[in-house]
Parts: structure tokens; C-alpha cells; sequence
């Protein structure tokens, strides 16, 4: 521990240090003697009644844990410039940026529409069975419900929430106490951010039965929540059903004898949970995938192309297999134990449903090619992650065949024992179709991939449905799913690039094999029949 003073010349302010990190994996804390005051005025930084001192932002520096001393200096002299520009004024702004900190540790799940203003409820949700219950605001329609729903719960009643949305960032006011912890001190603050603001809880009373009302203030920085419940002297009859309408007045009157209680929100809406791992690039919402084949590549795909929002926005994901989850399956697929002797479609619809349930996911386990047999397909993108060659070979035919009507075939499939991981993008005529890259079946491949005399090794299974397989670890298969996944991805962008793409796992058995855009070879007899 350091106990010293951080600009002794002019602030004097009293520090302590604490360093009981010597990983220096965190920044260590840094606290305010209680015996500094400024006077009329908060300062940005500081943080909670510890009054400890927010100088590097999380995962903004690496410390030097081999230079104790100087990592200590370098944290006081940070701390330091942080302190006197708090102090001038000059980063007020902060407070904006680190509202969430100021505003409260507790938080409810927000489900809304951008720029909703309206009321909805307040409720308390079982989202998962068995667990206690969370707090959200959103309309019925939402998926928060269904998932309370398909719990085989009631929908409770809730509580009035006023929903408005402003353009302005919130932010604390530098020269006034905070935070508000009653009517009056609330409408001072609310008055300093937007005074058509003021009042606003108050107004709320004078409709619907319940004691408790919400605020939730959708603001360009977050969305922060704040709720007040009548006194009992407000609760009697004569209130409640004869002078209703006059409760704003009446608790105008007496602000500070309503205590105000302070929610976080946190966005729980579609486009925020699959946008925001991604940014600005396009996600997979709103788009209509047929994935064929839900195993040691498939189960991995299915789960990536959910959490890329595909079935979400109005969206659908069909995931099809007709083959059931072994024991044998477990050591490289998404499904474990749960799922033996179930249809790895079925099995994988479940599981993404179980974790995503604001998806639409459907399964199939029948015959995919029952699904391909119409000239018009009601898919944007059709995925093949059997790694069946035949297979692939069938559903390649008909793509070619029906060429105009059909959506693109994303074809992704492991090379020899998982030494490559190869994906092909098909669908536009100039460019490659699968058969290109092998036109002969017993001859060699345009772009040639395992090295000379190296043979696949095939092992024997205990089982008669599945007498022998390939083995290779289920890392090939997660990259495998990664890299189809990621076609994907820029399918939706509207900017494919490479149609052709590899990744090498075993260089001692593939070679390496250069991403492209192939064109159609004058020998495919799919491509040029003769």
C-alpha cells in the first residue's frame, strides 16, 4: 500500500494506493482521502462511496508486472491527469460515458422498438424454469414473453411503464447532489437535462390501479429506469378511485416524501443481441437458410448460424438430417448425452431453441433431396455441411438444373483425416460449381490437396448402423462450421469475395491451397454436358 498526496503543489489531494495484484492483471485501486472536498461541485471518475478513483479504462493498458515500482508510478501519475482535468471541469463529458456507473447496479431486460414512446409493462418473467424470476419491459409480442410462456407460466399483470426517448445522452450534473433519491430531487435533475421532463413519474399516477410506477428514459447513452410507489396515505379509496386523477397534483405537493428507486436497462431486443458482436457488418436476420446435415460439422454450423441471427428478424433456419446421435457422435458434436438416439435435426433445433429462443429454427428428418425436388425454392441460401460427395454431387445437379430459380449452394466439407477444411460458394454461372473441382470422379482435382501417397485412414465402429468413419478431432469440425459460417457472413453482405476458400490443419498431409474464385472448368459435365 501507498499512502501519499497526487499534485502536491496546487490540489493536494491525499491518496491511498492498495497493490495486492502483483500480476497487475487490473489496474490497482486508487482512493481519495476522506478528508479532500470539493467544494460545489462532482467530480467524474469518482466512483461509489469508496470514492476510488476510475483512471484506466478496462483492458486499456497493459501493466509491466515485472516493474513493480514503475507500474505503481505510472498508475499515480495517470491517476494524477485524471484527477486535475476532473477537478477544471474539462471532462465533464465523461460523466455521460460512464452514466451506467452512476446510475445503479441493479437492472431490468429492455425489449422495444427503436424509438418507442408509449406505455407497456413492467414484469417479472420466468425465463428460465425454476430460476427467480427477472425483471423486463417489453411489449407482448416480444420473445421475453414466449420464452415465460413456453415455461407453462401465466403471464402476470405487470406494472404501468411510461416509455420516452430522447436524443440527448443523460449525464450527471456536476454542481448538484446526486443521486436523487426523491421526487424533488429527481425533478431538479430531470429539469437540468430537458425540463419538458419534469414531472413526468408524477403524471403516470393519475391512470390505472397499481401503486407502483415506471419511468424508463431511453437516452442516446443507454436506457435508465426509475420507479416511485405511492405512500399508503396515497393508497386509500378516496385516492384510488374517486381522486385518481388528482394524485399529480397531490404528490406534487409533497415530492420529497416519495422515495425514488433507480434500474438499468439493459437492451435485450433482437437486433442489439445479434448486432452487436458484429458492428456494422450485416448478420444473418431476416434471412431463409436450408442447412443439410446436422452432424460433426452441421450441429457446430447450425449453432454459429444462430448466433449470427439467422432466424431472427422474420427470418428461418431449417436444419435437416435424417440420422440419429450415437453414442459414437458425443466426442465431436455440438449434442451430448440428452440427445442419444434422437434426430440430430431435431436434437439441434431443440438445443438452439433452448438457448435462442427469439429464433425461428425448424428440423427435418427426412430425405433432404425431398426437399430440393421443385424448380423455385423457398430459401435465400442453402447450406451443404454433409461432407457426403454423392450427396453433394445430387444437390449440385439440381442447382445447376434450376440455376435462375434457386438460391446460392454454400457447399463446406473436410478434406482426407480433417487435414483441410475447404468451402465452395456456388450459384452464379461464370463461376465454379462443385463438379468443377473434380470434373472426373477417379481423376485428379483442379486444385490438388493431400500430398502425394498419403492415404485416409478409415476405423472400424461397434455399430452396424455406422460400421466405419473417418477420425479426426473436433477441433477440424469447429473451424470446418467456422469457416462455412463466415461465407456466410459475407454472403449477407452483399460481398462474397473468395468462393473458394481453405484452411490447412496438417500440413504433413495437405498441401496449401490458395482462396479464389474458380471458373467453370470445360471439362465438368454438370457445367457442360455433352
Amino acid at each position: 500500500m501507498y499512502v501519499g498526496t497526487l499534485d502536491p503543489t496546487v490540489l493536494a489531494v491525499p491518496v491511498r494506493i492498495d497493490v495486492t495484484d502483483l500480476d497487475f492483471i487490473s489496474a490497482p485501486p486508487i482512493y481519495l482521502g476522506e478528508e479532500y472536498r470539493v467544494t460545489g461541485r462532482r467530480l467524474p471518475h469518482l466512483l461509489g462511496e469508496t470514492r476510488s478513483l476510475c483512471y484506466y479504462a478496462k483492458g486499456s493498458v497493459v501493466l509491466d508486472r515485472y516493474d513493480p515500482g514503475g507500474t505503481v508510478l505510472q498508475c499515480l501519475e495517470q491517476a494524477d491527469v485524471v484527477l486535475r482535468k476532473a477537478v477544471r471541469g474539462s471532462s465533464d463529458i465523461d460523466f455521460a460515458n460512464e452514466f451506467q456507473a452512476y446510475w445503479s447496479s441493479l437492472f431490468v431486460l429492455v425489449d422495444l422498438p427503436a424509438n418507442f414512446t408509449g406505455v407497456v409493462k413492467m414484469r417479472y418473467l420466468n425465463l428460465r424454469a425454476g430460476d427467480e424470476p427477472t425483471g423486463v419491459i417489453c411489449a407482448r409480442g416480444s420473445w421475453l414473453v414466449e420464452a415465460h410462456l413456453a415455461n407453462r407460466s401465466s403471464l402476470p399483470p405487470g406494472e404501468d411503464c411510461v416509455v420516452i426517448s430522447i436524443g440527448a445522452a443523460l449525464s450527471v450534473n456536476p454542481n448538484a447532489d446526486w443521486p436523487p433519491e426523491n421526487l424533488r430531487d429527481l425533478n431538479a435533475w430531470l429539469g437540468w437535462i430537458d425540463p419538458s421532463l419534469i414531472g413526468i413519474l408524477e403524471k403516470s399516477f393519475s391512470t390505472g390501479g397499481h401503486p407502483t410506477r415506471w419511468v424508463a428514459i431511453r437516452a442516446a447513452n443507454g436506457t435508465f429506469i426509475l420507479s416511485a410507489t405511492l405512500p399508503p396515505m396515497l393508497r386509500t379509496d378516496e385516492f384510488q378511485k374517486s381522486r385518481r386523477a388528482k394524485l399529480p397534483s397531490v404528490i406534487a405537493r409533497i415530492p420529497e416524501k416519495i422515495p425514488i428507486r433507480r434500474t438499468l436497462g439493459l437492451p435485450a431486443d433482437v437486433d442489439y443481441i445479434f448486432s452487436r458482436n458484429i458492428g456494422n457488418m450485416a448478420n444473418l436476420g431476416g434471412k431463409r437458410i436450408l442447412l443439410i446435415g446436422a452432424g460433426t460439422i452441421g450441429g457446430f454450423l447450425a449453432h454459429q448460424l444462430a448466433q449470427s441471427g439467422a432466424g431472427a428478424i422474420d427470418g428461418r433456419l431449417m436444419i435437416v438430417d435424417k440420422d440419429e446421435l450415437r453414442t459414437a457422435n458425443l466426442g465431436r458434436h455440438l449434442l451430448g448425452i440428452p440427445y442419444i438416439n434422437r434426430n440430430k435435426a431435431h436434437g439441434c433445433c431443440e438445443f438452439i431453441k433452448q438457448q435462442l429462443p427469439m429464433l425461428t429454427v425448424d428440423s427435418y428428418s427426412g430425405d433432404a433431396l425431398d426437399l430440393l425436388t421443385a424448380s423455385s425454392i423457398p430459401y435465400d441460401l442453402i447450406i451443404d455441411a454433409t461432407g457426403e460427395e454423392a450427396f453433394s454431387l445430387a444437390v449440385n445437379e439440381r442447382s445447376i438444373r434450376h440455376r435462375e430459380a434457386w438460391p446460392p449452394v454454400l457447399f463446406g466439407y473436410l478434406v482426407g483425416n480433417g487435414a483441410m477444411a475447404q468451402a465452395l460458394f456456388t450459384g452464379e454461372s461464370g463461376h465454379a460449381c462443385l463438379k468443377c473441382l473434380k470434373p472426373r470422379l477417379s481423376g485428379p482435382s483442379r486444385f490438388p490437396t493431400m500430398r502425394a501417397g498419403v492415404e485416409v485412414t478409415t476405423a472400424e465402429n461397434m455399430e452396424c448402423a455406422d460400421p466405419r468413419y473417418i477420425p479426426y478431432p473436433v477441433t477440424r469440425s469447429v473451424v470446418a462450421a467456422s469457416l462455412i459460417c463466415e461465407m456466410a457472413l459475407a454472403w449477407a453482405r452483399g460481398s462474397i469475395g473468395h468462393r473458394f476458400r481453405s484452411h490447412l490443419f496438417d500440413p504433413s498431409q495437405a498441401l496449401s491451397v490458395k482462396d479464389g474464385n474458380p471458373t467453370v472448368s470445360r471439362d465438368c459435365p454438370a457445367c457442360s454436358p455433352t
